[in-house]
């Protein structure tokens, strides 16, 4: 248990180093002035809108407000540049928002891209930047909306098993969110909901490249047997360089029956992001280690999960996972495969943008 956490730390104090040099600073004032010029009719004076606005009711659509703080920080300012820089087709939003580079420069997309991000304060709100993907086994630490459909199917002697999880999970306040996940299982004839989760997740630290979380979380027995457990983890996510990110999770876990009986789970996973556009096939390598509380020589456990992120959409707030675990260790289990649907719901319905 003591490797495991001086590991978590060593991780988490190389990585907060980061890589590369900090981006040219943007000309806020000159972004003023190309906001006024470009985009203030519909947009509102220093980003706020206004609904009775002629040409805002003109539009058919609402445009974005910009002093809102939940909204300006969920949204990461590489999609405010793409939006601008390609309108807002291309990233499956409204076409009524056009395409601005054949009148913006790039230097004057950075530039009102930084003036919108500084309309509003909103410290203590994560940033955008750091809702990075979602792993399979590795715990997000950015407090999203999201719902989320997890399968598994595991390859192993005797009946091979069915796992299905139902993710619900709300933004609450400036940093916290809400988690709520119905767990069904399957194995032989066996078929049933299993537990209910209920949970809590609390951003301890972030900035536009680096955040920290922590979350409780009950897992209430239904029709399965014993009494539940609690689990806790710690989430960190971090941008590597604007091509790679790296996500780590250390996870405990206590059952209400004898919380020595627990175990402890560490899992990271570095993304590989070789292009600004969500549409595209993001590939990643997870890694995972289980031991239990009560453990002896040779009770680490070990997996490797290769596994692909798709953009189904063009914002890619809906997007699909696929994935295999694979043991490196001595387990009960010759194979995982994973299929995850995510729909980041903050960010649209369902249907847009396909």
């Amino acid at each position: 248990m003591n490797r495991i956490l001086r590991f978590v730390l060593a991780v988490c104090v190389a990585t907060g180093a980061g890589f590369g040099g900090p981006a040219c600073a943007a000309d806020i004032a000159n972004g003023a002035k190309v906001y006024t010029t470009n985009c203030v009719s519909c947009h509102g004076a220093n980003g706020r809108l206004d609904a009775d606005n002629p040409v805002v009711q003109a539009l058919g659509v609402t445009p974005a407000d910009f002093s809102d703080p939940l909204f300006n920080s969920r949204e990461p300012a590489a999609d405010w540049h793409m939006v601008i820089q390609h309108g807002g087709y291309a990233m499956g939003l409204s076409e009524m928002m056009p395409a601005q580079s054949g009148v913006l420069d790039e230097n004057e997309i950075e530039d009102v891209t930084a003036y919108l991000k500084s309309v509003v304060d909103t410290r203590g709100f994560p940033p955008g930047e750091m809702n990075l993907m979602l792993p399979i086994r590795t715990k997000k630490a950015y407090p999203e909306d999201e719902v989320v459909y997890i399968g598994r199917y595991t390859d192993q002697d005797g009946e091979n098993a069915y796992k299905q999880v139902l993710e619900f999970e709300k933004r609450i306040g400036k940093a916290g969110q809400g988690i709520l996940e119905l767990v069904h299982e399957s194995e032989g004839s066996v078929s049933e909901l299993a537990e209910v989760e209920i949970g809590y997740k609390q951003a301890l630290s972030h900035s536009t490249t680096h955040i920290l979380s922590a979350a409780a979380v009950w897992a209430i027995p239904v029709e399965a047997e014993g009494d539940g457990e609690l689990q806790t983890y710690l989430a960190y996510g971090k941008e590597l360089s604007p091509a790679w990110i790296f996500q780590s999770s250390l996870r405990l876990k206590f059952p209400f029956a004898g919380a020595s009986d627990g175990e402890a789970e560490l899992a990271a996973i570095a993304h590989y992001v070789h292009s600004p556009w969500p549409r595209r096939v993001f590939p990643a390598m997870e890694v995972v280690a289980t031991r239990p509380f009560r453990s002896a020589n040779g009770d680490l456990e070990w997996t490797a999960m290769p596994q692909v992120r798709v953009g189904l959409t063009r914002g890619g707030h809906v997007a699909l996972n696929l994935g295999v675990e694979l043991p490196l260790s001595d387990q009960s289990w010759d194979q995982r495969y994973y299929v995850t649907l995510l729909w980041d719901f903050a960010d649209g319905s369902f249907f847009q943008g396909w």
